[in-house]
């Protein structure tokens, strides 16, 4: 059992956080689901999904009581449902509105598309933040979370243009500022946890988001060249127009996840920089070297690819203690 210096504070009283997650813990549960997702063609992957919520969750104490997950199933499958069809509706217009009149009398379609997909997006991600705090309960109450799910779709349908506008250099202004919506808007038995952005503003991030921006542009460069067989002295590339061989495929293959395993070595010191930031601004220190970082996301885009997605709960259980054990501080409810 894992006891970190970070702690909430009610009433003036400080109360600690203990965490006990052992994802060794977590293989059997990973074997179980990853064998009723194949019966059901992954169906079952939302049940299985709330079952390992709320054994992470029941693993992490508060005050020496656990706090309780009590989402089912059939809720996050509904939800999946209502995302597909209201974000399909518009993608699926852009494509015809394309295909129909070429790219350029098409683009405002697409763009029309763009905003709304940004919206609908912003609008469930909102909606999915409420349905955690909800379904969170500690000693039998559950969080709540204040704020419009109106004002935070059409701020992450801003964020979403500037994004596009910048190349993804608003990225780190937009996650900060959806971390103060979200988690300065969570409440508990009415008291509400407050978010400063001056603090989290403090924690550089920009240096960090840089490293995975330009090593995304350089991998995605040697990809293309791969793909137009640029590289084949180098690498066995079908040529143009002739069906790859078995051994070919599985070249392109091991590159494809050698590259996605390096992606997410790349963007290790953003994700460390980009957590150590919002956890500043709700009060706690988050010191994450971006090696351990780094480490931590090979090892579990290697536990993925190697499982074919039946260790997703190890890889879940796996951060989790990873973050809540290098936690500082108070967050104070007030």
């Amino acid at each position: 059992m894992s006891r970190s210096d970070a702690a909430v504070e009610l009433d003036g009283q400080g109360l600690t956080f203990v965490q006990s997650i052992e994802p060794r813990g977590f293989l059997w549960l990973s074997l179980k689901h990853g064998l009723l997702n194949l019966v059901t063609l992954t169906t079952h992957r939302f049940w299985g999904q709330s079952e390992v919520r709320r054994w992470i969750w029941n693993a992490t104490d508060l005050d020496g009581e656990p706090l309780d997950y009590v989402g089912g199933g059939l809720e996050l499958f509904l939800g999946f449902l209502l995302k597909v069809l209201t974000i399909g509706g518009p993608l699926l217009a852009a494509v015809l509105a394309v295909q129909a009149w070429g790219p350029l009398w098409g683009a405002p379609v697409a763009a029309a598309a763009w905003l709304i997909i940004a919206f609908i997006d912003g609008f469930g991600r909102f909606g999915a933040f409420l349905y955690m705090a909800s379904r969170t309960e500690w000693r039998g109450e559950n969080f709540e979370l204040e704020g419009s799910p109106l004002a935070f779709a059409l701020a992450h349908m801003r964020d979403a243009s500037l994004c596009l506008a910048t190349f993804g250099w608003w990225q780190p202004v937009a996650h900060r500022r959806q971390a103060q919506s979200l988690w300065g808007g969570l409440t508990f038995q009415g008291r509400n946890f407050r978010f400063d952005m001056a603090a989290s503003n403090r924690s550089p991030v920009y240096s960090a988001y840089a490293i995975g921006w330009f090593g995304t542009v350089m991998v995605l460069l040697f990809g293309a060249g791969v793909l137009l067989g640029l590289a084949s002295g180098f690498f066995p590339t079908p040529e143009v127009g002739a069906a790859p061989s078995i051994g070919q495929l599985l070249a392109l293959f091991a590159l494809a996840v050698g590259l996605w395993v390096l992606l997410t070595v790349i963007w290790a010191p953003y994700q460390a920089a980009r957590r150590t930031s919002i956890a500043a601004g709700l009060g706690f220190a988050l010191p994450i070297g971006w090696g351990d970082m780094a480490r931590l996301n090979a090892v579990n885009a290697f536990l993925r690819f190697a499982s074919l997605g039946v260790l997703a709960p190890v890889v879940q259980a796996r951060t989790s203690a990873f973050l809540l054990a290098r936690l500082r501080g108070t967050l104070t409810a007030q």
